[in-house]
């Protein structure tokens, strides 16, 4: 189990972490346990939901006002409430633009997020070959961009913004709390990378088996809730 400290200060991601993987994400409800428990952590310390999902549509999940970064750091705001669009105009228009040129493949599927979208791949038949043909049609990506492959997905994000960025700065902000970091993605390992970096105490778990640069682990949601009410 992951050590527990005294003076947290809580980054959870949420899909993997505080709800479990689904085929559709908009079916994605969270843990049964993760509603309360999460209102009994933000009453005691403070807490972030770090996401890759845009916050207005998080809101459809969870019931209070959380702070949190979404699209895996472009967004900052409240779930459900005002949102911080971080990303720059170059960085939105070519997003728009790549958005139209999508491949029309069966079994692809576009989530819209906000200003950002993803691109899933779950359901089609010949992935070797989906993958082949997504390669293609980010061969020529702009530099404002970059795009990240996660479980069966290809998400576009604006490069320079990513989930370190944002913990780096909230946990600046906290000097007297130790960051713990709980997530699933490949997008994570930016922010594991980045509090490992800033010399000083912080907690890095790894939800699942890929290979991580975090220094603990868990095996899925189940074991995240029993992990953090020892916090209560």
């Amino acid at each position: 189990m992951p050590p527990v400290v005294d003076d947290p200060l809580f980054f959870l991601d949420y899909d993997g972490t505080l709800a479990p993987i689904v085929d559709d994400p908009e079916a994605a409800v969270p843990h049964p346990e993760a509603p309360d428990l999460l209102r009994e952590l933000e009453a005691h310390y403070p807490l972030w939901i770090v996401t890759g999902r845009d916050l207005q549509a998080l809101s459809s999940f969870l019931d209070r006002p959380y702070r949190a970064i979404g699209l895996h750091g472009a967004q900052e705001g409240i779930v459900g409430r005002e949102t911080n669009n971080l990303m720059s105009d170059a960085a939105a228009e070519a997003l728009r633009r790549l958005r139209t040129s999508v491949p029309s493949i069966e079994g692809l599927r576009v989530e819209e997020k906000d200003q950002s979208f993803a691109v899933h791949y779950r359901d089609v038949k010949d992935e070797p070959g989906i993958r082949a043909r997504l390669d293609e049609w980010l061969a020529d990506l702009p530099e404002v961009l970059d795009a990240i492959w996660g479980k069966k997905v290809v998400e576009l994000r604006p490069a320079g913004l990513t989930k370190g960025t944002a913990v780096h700065r909230i946990a600046e902000a906290h000097p007297d709390r130790v960051p713990v970091y709980l997530g699933d993605d490949v997008t994570d390992e930016d922010a594991f990378a980045a509090l490992q970096d800033m010399n000083r105490e912080a907690v890095t778990i790894k939800i699942g088996g890929d290979d991580t640069r975090a220094a603990a682990r868990l095996d899925g949601p189940d074991a995240v809730m029993d992990y953090l009410h020892r916090y209560l």
